[in-house]
């Protein structure tokens, strides 16, 4: 009978010991799991956060105007559509797919608090007249490379600006990663352009660089038509 007994405790705690060791297993794989998901949608939120068109602090959002002469106005204030371009091309330049897309030249009036922003952009900070480019930039490589999507563009009216004119300030010049990705905007401030005139824009990209600053490709040139 002792004999029995004992053999049914060994059994017990047999038993009691591998259920334990399951319910430790599978906590653990648990975990693993849970820490495996936060990581992907980490990397997820950052990837979206990377190529997602976000609400310039800078001008409203224009994303309504479609028809030339619609108007909208929020907090950074009023804006009217004059001009646009259906240009939604991929330029391959070396290792870098650039697309340039959604140009509009719009009329603006910035809200009080932005005027004293554009003192150095506008020859007339409360009215004037900016084209807005979206684009997609994209590295394809497995090096580091640097590039600016708009190095200078020039209007057909022979208006001329460069990188450092962009009010936009979406950090979408400079080193890009291996496979990194970036969309956003940039905008220019037209202070002499004709709008009656404008019939293009030819936009200038940089080259394309190493780490080092040695040229792998050379820039291209991309016309806009209006």
């Amino acid at each position: 009978m002792k004999y029995l007994i004992t053999i049914s405790l060994l059994s017990a705690s047999l038993f009691l010991g591998g259920c334990a060791a399951n319910n430790a297993n599978q906590q653990a794989s648990s975990q693993t799991e849970n820490a495996t998901d936060t990581k992907k949608s980490e990397a997820q939120a950052e990837h979206k956060q990377q190529t997602e068109v976000i609400d310039s602090p800078q001008a409203p959002d224009d994303s309504s105007l479609t028809k030339v002469g619609q108007s909208y106005q929020d907090a950074d204030g009023s804006i009217t559509l004059k001009a646009k371009s259906d240009t939604n091309e991929k330029t391959p330049i070396g290792d870098i797919a650039l697309t340039v897309s959604d140009v509009k030249v719009m009329s603006y009036s910035p809200s009080p608090d932005l005027i004293d922003f554009f003192h150095g952009y506008s020859n007339d900070e409360t009215t004037f007249n900016y084209v807005k480019i979206r684009v997609n930039v994209k590295n394809t490589s497995d090096q580091a490379v640097n590039f600016a999507p708009v190095s200078a563009l020039k209007t057909s009216d022979g208006e001329k600006k460069g990188f450092d004119d962009d009010f936009y300030l979406e950090n979408l010049y400079g080193d890009y990663e291996p496979g990194e990705e970036r969309i956003g905007q940039l905008g220019f401030v037209l202070n002499t352009t004709d709008l009656k005139n404008l019939e293009s824009m030819t936009i200038h990209t940089s080259d394309v660089f190493d780490p080092t600053g040695e040229t792998l490709t050379k820039g291209k040139s991309i016309t806009v038509p209006f």
